[in-house]
């Protein structure tokens, strides 16, 4: 399996826990390598801290799916973790959770503000446990902790385009007419051709063809067309010398802001960041 290959690979370059989360949902649903424990989300203090620990998740991940990046936070324990939203064409559909990790070493004065916060949450008895979760969690330096937020975004960037291809291909098994309107397509390189035009090339009215359309993908057909403009974007990102006003035109986009909406929605990252993650940065 790939993807718990990714993950095990991650823990062992970096010592941190890697989970996957679905997301809003309950935390039982978490998958992780097997073996390992994610304790920094069922909570390592025991009563209710899981229950504050998952309020504290579902916070970060509400941030990090509206700024569509990663997400650094702290559970009841002041340990840190690293949110990252996963989306699969368009929709966030889960979570990759790192940590916990300390950024410095717990001293006498943070142990203390910690125990007193503790007590305000009814958790005050729990400072043995406290101790524990910060000895066996890896203190990572700021730099570092920047490297490790890279990193897990290039994983759920991976999760993301493997959703993609998952909901394109059950969508080219779904729709007899989608063959039709991609070879229509191929014929319009910048995809211009207006629902009219490509009605009639199907034989079906523009209004048929619309609602028959939307019945066999899912989607309607601006939102298809949007979807191929910006997958088209992403490979023409790759290319260096390519500004990305001259990557948005030359996708099929007439509007640069209308671009970087669509492209920020689709792919879960503006283009320059998409295009930095890519190690191809020209603008």
């Amino acid at each position: 399996d790939t993807v718990r290959e990714q993950q095990t690979a991650f823990t062992c370059a970096t010592g941190l826990p890697l989970t996957l989360l679905p997301a809003s949902e309950s935390v039982s649903m978490a998958v992780t390598p097997k073996g390992a424990r994610i304790f920094c989300v069922q909570g390592c203090m025991g009563g209710q801290s899981g229950e504050l620990c998952q309020r504290l998740l579902q916070r970060a991940e509400r941030r990090a799916t509206h700024g569509k990046e990663p997400v650094q936070y702290r559970c009841p324990t002041g340990l840190t973790k690293i949110v990252v939203p996963v989306f699969a064409q368009g929709h966030h559909i889960g979570n990759v959770l790192v940590g916990p990790f300390s950024l410095s070493k717990l001293s006498a004065t943070v142990f203390q503000r910690l125990k007193r916060k503790l007590t305000r949450t009814g958790l005050n008895l729990q400072a043995d446990r406290l101790r524990v979760s910060w000895r066996y969690s890896p203190v990572v330096s700021s730099q570092k902790g920047r490297a490790v937020a890279m990193m897990v975004s290039l994983v759920a960037q991976y999760l993301t385009e493997c959703g993609d291809r998952l909901l394109s291909a059950e969508s080219d098994m779904r729709s007899p007419l989608l063959k039709q309107v991609e070879t229509v397509l191929a014929e319009n390189r910048d995809h211009s051709i207006s629902v009219r035009e490509l009605a009639v090339r199907v034989s079906l009215s523009p209004c048929h063809f619309c609602k028959v359309f939307k019945k066999q993908t899912g989607l309607t057909f601006t939102e298809y067309r949007t979807r191929l403009r910006v997958k088209k974007a992403r490979q023409l990102l790759s290319n260096p010398y390519l500004r990305v006003s001259e990557v948005a035109f030359e996708a099929g986009f007439d509007s640069i802001p209308y671009f970087n909406r669509a492209f920020r929605r689709l792919a879960g990252c503006s283009p320059t960041q998409y295009r930095a993650r890519s190690g191809t940065d020209n603008d």
